[in-house]
């Protein structure tokens, strides 16, 4: 009996502490949240200054690559994109299939896009960091195939929310799944048509500065990590103020 007693009072404890870790983490995530917030408000609002790096995937290869001080334009005509074109604010990402942050993003600025179709400029681009998520480079390609057919954003999210399994044959099925061409999509695929695109882009995020997913350029302005929706809220409100 008192063995029993010993064992529930150090599950007890072990509950105890589990949930004041989980109410500390939760408590400064609230913190920053509330800072940004006010830094934004106060009219403070460059968002390079935001750091979210507690939900970023990168690897000690990528962060060991010296920034350049060149700026470095990240705008692409090609890369997908939803919102105006002369929209307030331009938010530019640079996102893996393969990442759960990005996959967290991915929600976010989806949601975003579709209450905010004249206040932002929503343009994806691809940056798979192979070491982590070895299927990337394919499932970015097979999004720029469904691009092709007018079906990027619908693949994308299709993706994202089966980023669990990406393997090639799954590539395919997902392209049925939303009536594309088979046999196009297939072949596109299949032939490595979109490779030199996938890798344009990832050179040309290592230029800009990218050492993982998500990273964001927010009017121009880095930021690394999955941003929290109250934070873009604030920014889109910020930017869109005087309209």
């Amino acid at each position: 009996m008192t063995d029993d007693l010993e064992v529930h009072r150090k599950r007890n404890w072990v509950a105890t502490i589990g949930t004041l870790v989980v109410l500390v983490l939760l408590s400064l995530f609230v913190a920053q949240i509330l800072h940004y917030t006010n830094e934004i408000k106060s009219g403070k609002i460059d968002p390079s200054t935001f750091n979210f790096r507690q939900e970023f995937s990168s690897n000690v290869k990528l962060a060991a690559i010296p920034l350049s001080a060149a700026q470095v334009d990240v705008m692409s005509a090609s890369a997908p994109s939803l919102g105006r074109a002369d929209a307030p604010l331009t938010i530019v990402e640079f996102a893996d299939f393969g990442c759960p942050y990005s996959r967290q993003s991915s929600f976010v600025m989806r949601e975003l896009s579709l209450k905010y179709p004249d206040k932002i400029r929503f343009i994806y681009r691809d940056f798979p960091v192979l070491d982590l998520h070895p299927i990337a480079q394919k499932a970015a390609e097979a999004g720029k195939c469904a691009n092709d057919q007018g079906q990027f954003w619908q693949y994308h999210d299709k993706l994202y929310q089966n980023q669990l399994d990406l393997s090639v044959d799954q590539l395919y099925q997902y392209a049925a799944s939303l009536n594309l061409n088979k046999d196009v999509f297939r072949s596109c695929l299949d032939s490595g048509k979109h490779r030199e695109a996938v890798l344009k882009d990832y050179q040309d995020g290592l230029t800009a500065g990218v050492r993982g997913t998500p990273t964001f350029f927010i009017n121009g302005s880095k930021v690394e990590g999955a941003v929290p929706k109250a934070i873009f809220e604030q920014l889109i409100q910020a930017n869109t103020s005087n309209e």
